[in-house]
């Protein structure tokens, strides 16, 4: 190798330490190490369930089914009370009886209440009309089959806006990953047609030897660089100074 290459690669590797504190950003390296798993999500001809025991899943099986977990308190006891009564009315108001769909943001798409799945629908109650010949509108609700409801709110394996990781957790059983993912908080269904949750398993604190070379990396390598640019430099002088003496002789 020439000198002249020679000096080319190792200010290569100069700039390379220089920049080690961005690009070790990029490694598995220094941080913990998070486990995904996935728990599969059935059902038994009434209701969406887990069937086995899911003790390390926080959340519900699916954002957009309420009461799918113990701690919504609040739609659960709203939806139960539209079902005991048939109806519930709103201050909402319709211009033609019947179904409607009010112009409103829906929280969740189905709720889950005594093993069976609803859907939340709206109904402007011939009964109660204003004087400006307007319909109330009162919260009903539709019982629906819990395979219809599932497929419905489940994110296929193949969608685009899917992590890698998710996808392999999906899959395999687990997948780990040295940084926290989006998870979608509802199944995911693969290409044979199960569905599974994945949700965060845990994680592990990074090893010693992977805090070292996070360490040596940030810190000590973009040093080394510094050490070498200045080195490269004051060798290059020198060199430059040396030919321009031979060229001056006569």
């Amino acid at each position: 190798m020439t000198p002249a290459r020679r000096d080319l690669v190792l200010i290569v590797v100069a700039l390379g330490l220089l920049t080690a504190p961005v690009w070790v950003t990029q490694l598995p390296v220094g941080g913990p190490v998070y486990q995904y798993e996935r728990a599969e999500v059935t059902t038994n001809g009434t209701a969406i369930e887990y069937p086995t025991a899911t003790e390390s899943i926080s959340g519900p099986i699916s954002d957009e089914i309420a009461c799918s977990d113990s701690l919504e308190a609040r739609p659960c006891a709203l939806e139960r009370v539209v079902l005991d009564n048939t109806t519930v009315p709103t201050g909402i108001y319709a211009s033609n009886p019947g179904d409607t769909r009010p112009p409103i943001d829906e929280r969740y798409r189905y709720v889950r209440i005594d093993g069976a799945v609803y859907e939340p629908t709206y109904v402007a109650n011939r009964s109660a009309q204003r004087e400006d010949g307007m319909y109330r509108v009162e919260l009903a609700l539709e019982r629906t089959e819990p395979d219809q409801a599932l497929e419905a709110v489940s994110r296929h394996v193949t969608a685009d806006d899917l992590s890698p990781t998710v996808i392999e957790a999906a899959r395999d059983g687990g997948a780990r990953a040295h940084g926290e993912v989006d998870v979608p908080e509802t199944p995911i269904q693969l290409k044979n047609g199960t569905h599974y949750r994945v949700y965060l398993a845990g994680h592990d604190d990074a090893s010693t030897v992977s805090r070292g070379v996070d360490l040596v990396l940030t810190y000590l390598a973009p040093l080394a660089g510094l050490w070498l640019l200045i080195s490269l430099s004051r060798r290059l002088e020198v060199s430059h100074a040396s030919d321009d003496g031979r060229r001056d002789r006569p």
